[in-house]
């Protein structure tokens, strides 16, 4: 058997039976306060109680709502002393007014409505004004006696009702349900006593006899307007609504402009309370979008200087025709100044570092002259003679009709970065210098300092490639020391080794620019000759032979050295290999010479 959740349940009918208590009690106070059904309201809040429930519940539940303000309202029809025919006209006219108004205002508003929005009132008061004339022309229909007089005050009740109630409605009910009425005891304070304003100044205005000074209620309501936003102005007005109902006595004007008649007279009055609500609610919604922009510029005010402190980024704006800045409080902090009155241009330029203070001339000078952006870095100076890095960027801001314009730019302090970045080339160039030591280790012959096996092995390949791109001639030439292990034997190896050096060096200092020399391992040499042909490469290798030969004392040694020229398709271990064939050739031909491969 299917069971409805009992919490359900009440979240279903108890919101509609609370509409229809509500709305049944505003039409009872209504009737009663006019006499009953013959009576003549000055407005009819029911309506405006509805319109709010049904704006703010949404149309899913809508129908809800509406069956539980009509059976209100004929309830409370049919207890004024309305015949069941002409309650439920009246009921049906007082309904679909609220529901067409909503309606309309759902067809014309994405969102919800707004009465700080200038333009959600203009929909809101259209919405009104196109439900109380639907509902005045049903009521008409149903009305026991027609008539034009009857139609108007229908319209204008109702219209009093939804512009006044709705308004107060919504917006008390949103601050309950956000809770923005909590914690604002200054507020709630002041609303009763400019509200308690209004209610003495027209009770005043209304409890004398003849003509009234009607413009005081109006100073008062736009007070309440000015100070509380739209709850002012709607709230004002129903104040003045519902003192007016009770101590009216403007009679001559309102007979000589509508008639003689309780009707006449409630006219008169629904017209005076309608132009004053037409006068102080656009006012109200003004000052509230104004005051709504205010306070999101501020806080968009506070959130940049929380971001610009930050980031050590500051604003700044020059007006060119003036020479008058502009700085956002972390460009004093930037430079180290107090936040008051910022410099004239020329103290702002005399702030940066003298060496760059024609940096900055320059590229204000040339944006000014140009209408171009600028970027530049330059140091300050600060007063306690702290020097800061700080990059600034700007652009043209805004050229006006006579050509007058401004500089607008960001300064930021860029010290940290530059001291960062200044570390990191440092430990850079550090790395950089070790690197090229560790590879000078590993590709240099420890003994003699000139190139290893590694890198001269290397330096052949790379030659070879280097010939055949620039189709140029290549020669190597290899030599090693003549009797080597005899110096070892009859003088040691600390002998041999500075043999070694000696040779090494004197080798070097034979070869041109472009040569090289490495020790290929032991003894044995290679000479690596760019760009040389076989008869160049015997002349290079006869000087380096006749050096080593007269060089240094006692034990003197000679080399014997071999010649390959690099061939067509050849790679460089097969002309190292050819070069070390001539080398033994040189050897059996008595050593101290050199000998090219054929």
């Amino acid at each position: 058997m299917f069971t409805y959740p009992a919490g359900h349940f009440l979240r279903f009918i108890l919101p509609p039976i609370a509409t229809g208590i509500v709305y049944y009690l505003a039409a009872a106070i209504t009737f009663g306060l006019v006499g009953g059904s013959d009576g003549v309201a000055i407005l009819w809040p029911a309506s405006g109680i509805l319109l709010a429930i049904l704006l703010s519940s949404g149309w899913g539940r809508a129908y809800r709502h509406v069956i539980a303000a009509a059976a209100a309202s004929l309830f409370a029809n049919l207890l004024a002393g309305n015949s069941l025919g002409i309650s439920f006209g009246f009921t049906i006219a007082n309904i679909s007014e609220s529901f067409a108004a909503a309606w309309f205002l759902s067809r014309q508003l994405t969102r919800r409505l707004s009465f700080s929005e200038p333009s959600d009132l203009v929909w809101f008061c259209s919405a009104a004004a196109m439900g109380s004339a639907l509902s005045a022309t049903i009521a008409l229909v149903g009305a026991p006696v027609s008539s034009i007089d009857f139609w108007l005050s229908w319209f204008s009740t109702d219209l009093l009702g939804i512009l006044i109630v709705t308004p107060l409605a919504m917006i008390g009910a949103n601050a309950v349900r956000t809770g923005a009425a909590i914690g604002r005891a200054p507020a709630v304070f002041e609303a009763i006593v400019i509200f308690a304003l209004v209610a003495i100044v027209s009770w005043l205005v209304f409890s004398r006899s003849g003509a009234p000074i009607l413009f005081l209620p109006m100073l008062a309501v736009l007070v309440s307007a000015s100070r509380l936003g739209p709850t002012g102005a709607a709230g004002g007005v129903l104040i003045v609504a519902g003192v007016s109902t009770f101590t009216f006595n403007v009679w001559s004007p309102a007979q000589n402009l509508f008639g003689i008649g309780p009707l006449a007279k409630s006219i008169y009055l629904q017209f005076y309370l309608l132009t004053l609500f037409t006068a102080a609610l656009p006012i109200a919604a003004l000052l509230s979008s104004r005051n709504k922009v205010v306070n999101q510029l501020a806080e968009e005010k506070r959130l940049l200087e929380l971001a610009e402190e930050a980031a050590n980024l500051g604003h700044w704006r020059l007006d060119v025709r003036t020479s008058k800045i502009v700085w956002s409080r972390e460009v004093f902090s930037i430079f180290g100044l107090e936040n008051s009155v910022p410099p004239p241009l020329e103290g702002a330029i005399n702030a940066y570092h003298p060496d760059d203070r024609q940096i900055v001339t320059n590229h204000i000078d040339r944006a000014i002259e140009h209408r171009c952006d600028f970027d530049f870095t330059a140091r300050i100076v600060r007063p306690n003679g702290e020097i800061r890095h700080v990059r600034s960027r700007g652009e043209i801001d805004h050229i006006e009709s006579d050509g007058s314009f401004g500089l607008f730019g960001i300064v930021q302090d860029i010290t940290i970065q530059v001291s960062h970045a200044a570390a990191i080339e440092k430990a850079r160039n550090r790395a950089e210098e070790a690197a090229r030591q560790a590879q000078a280790i590993a590709e240099t012959d420890q003994m003699t300092g000139i190139a290893n096996r590694r890198r001269t092995t290397s330096e052949i390949v790379r030659a070879v490639l280097a010939a055949r791109r620039d189709d140029r001639s290549l020669a190597v030439a290899v030599f090693d020391v003549d009797h080597f292990k005899r110096v070892n034997d009859t003088y040691g190896h600390h002998a041999g080794d500075e043999v070694l050096k000696r040779v090494a060096n004197v080798a070097a200092k034979a070869l041109r620019a472009g040569d090289m020399v490495g020790r290929f391992g032991g003894e044995e040499f290679v000479i690596i000759l760019p760009d040389t042909t076989t008869q160049t490469a015997m002349l290079i290798a006869e000087r380096v032979r006749s050096s080593i030969a007269k060089s240094g004392s006692t034990p003197r040694v000679t080399v014997s050295i071999g010649i390959a020229e690099l061939a067509e398709g050849e790679t460089g271990e097969s002309l190292l290999r050819r070069a070390d064939e001539a080398l033994y050739v040189a050897k059996r031909a008595g050593r101290n010479t050199l000998r090219s491969a054929g």
